[in-house]
């Protein structure tokens, strides 16, 4: 079977090309599993998983493939660390990559440009990785809120406070030592270029934190639609924003932490002091608090809800004002929507029939459990159903809304009247079971 492979017999860039058309998680894990003595492999493996590694270079540059390398795998993975370390950084790191690339024989580069993307491009993500060799990719730290059930509201303790729920794309702002570097909820480095960063560099003064807020796309008109703006954020994910796009792009923020809590995974401070230092900063142009107010019972946060939901907004967050930060689903924050929603794993494309014929179907989704199965036909453009390809969805994170989670005629668990809402670039796993309602 193809899990038998050895990395003996093939170069690592082979490795990946098939562990790429093996499409079973377990057919992965046996094949890593088959090699997990191979120190380059791990490494790579590393490299290109580990949130807290970057290379801040989006863009592969343009390079000669070498005739008479210099370099092996091992030199060439160390001579990312002038990347990483930002010894070099500009012109100079993209020259160091281009002359990297170009010292190393063409099975190597490719293995390269792999670590450089951050994506293996093979399925295999920080949680297939681990199970192999354990502990070898750190958690991205984000807290999540929990969804509502009438058990958790009756926990909440009151004043609390309210926050309208963004429609966008969840970010964290990371500044560190006079740099500010943009992360998805996974930890995908967001490429937005221009003065948002030097908004937050103002905003942090001296101080090394982390901002947890929500991506945004204005134009003079006002908030773009969801799929338009997260459109254009998932170019920002993917390294090909442009200029023009990327100052389109605006922060809206509900907290703040140190980047040392940040790595632990818990800040003990109250949320109301937290969140008392966002209030009390003369935010910058692109820069915006997230419309909130302190409620004394349920009654006002129903209120609000129906309010929000006739202005067509998505929903409400409700926090206790005592609650720590912490690398968690929260119980002290809990989430209200009109519609439901979840993320889901493409395991599969179906090609569609009648007027859809040779064109995108449906795509199956899975939970990250497996637990949930459902097919997704509804909801994608004629554009998308024209050019979206096999190749390029599955394995992706696709964010689905639905109207209830069912049992389906085999007994299977799945969801009903599911709708495609869009790709997630920014992130890596799909929900699990129990926490999809």
């Amino acid at each position: 079977m193809m899990y038998n492979m050895s990395m003996q017999n093939v170069n690592l860039n082979d490795f990946f090309e098939t562990l790429a058309s093996t499409s079973g998680r377990n057919d992965k894990i046996a094949m890593l599993k088959l090699n997990r003595e191979n120190r380059e492999l791990r490494e790579v493996i590393r490299l290109a998983l580990d949130p807290f590694t970057q290379f801040y270079i989006r863009k592969i540059p343009h390079y000669t493939t070498s005739t008479n390398p210099t370099m092996d795998l091992g030199l060439a993975m160390g001579g990312l660390y002038d990347l990483s370390a930002r010894l070099v950084t500009g012109n100079a790191a993209i020259d160091h990559l281009r002359n990297i690339l170009e010292s190393t024989e063409p099975y190597v580069a490719k293995v390269i440009e792999r670590i450089i993307s951050k994506d293996l491009k093979c399925g295999v993500q920080a949680s297939t990785a681990n199970k192999v060799w354990m502990g070898l990719v750190p958690e991205y730290p984000c807290m999540l809120c929990s969804k509502f059930t009438e058990k958790g509201v009756a926990k909440m303790e009151f004043p609390a406070i309210v926050q309208l729920k963004m429609d966008g794309m969840r970010f964290n702002a990371i500044v560190k030592d006079g740099n500010v570097t943009f992360r998805s909820r996974s930890g995908k480095e967001i490429d937005i270029r221009g003065n948002l960063q030097e908004e937050f560099l103002q905003m942090a003064g001296f101080m090394d934190c982390v901002f947890d807020g929500e991506l945004l796309v204005k134009n003079e008109k006002g908030i773009l639609d969801r799929q338009t703006g997260n459109g254009i954020l998932n170019k920002a994910v993917k390294g090909t924003i442009s200029d023009e796009e990327a100052a389109m792009v605006h922060a809206t923020v509900w907290d703040m932490i140190s980047n040392v809590t940040f790595q632990d995974g818990y800040d003990p401070t109250p949320y109301t002091t937290r969140f008392g230092r966002l209030v009390n900063m003369d935010l910058p142009k692109r820069v915006h608090l997230v419309e909130s107010k302190v409620v004394e019972d349920m009654d006002v946060v129903y209120k609000m809800l129906e309010d929000y939901l006739a202005k067509g907004e998505e929903g409400l967050i409700l926090k206790s004002l005592n609650g720590a930060w912490e690398n968690k689903r929260a119980t002290h924050q809990i989430k209200f929507k009109g519609e439901l929603d979840c993320d889901l794993k493409i395991v599969d494309v179906e090609e569609g029939t009648g007027k859809y014929n040779g064109q995108l179907g449906a795509i199956v989704c899975e939970s990250s459990d497996g637990k949930i199965k459902v097919n997704v036909g509804s909801g994608f453009n004629e554009e998308q159903r024209a050019n979206l390809k096999k190749e390029d969805l599955v394995g992706k994170i696709v964010a689905v809304k639905y109207n209830a989670r069912i049992q389906n005629k085999s007994g299977d668990e799945s969801l009903f009247l599911p709708i495609f809402l869009e790709v997630r670039e920014d992130k890596t796993n799909a929900d699990l079971a129990k926490d999809i309602k």
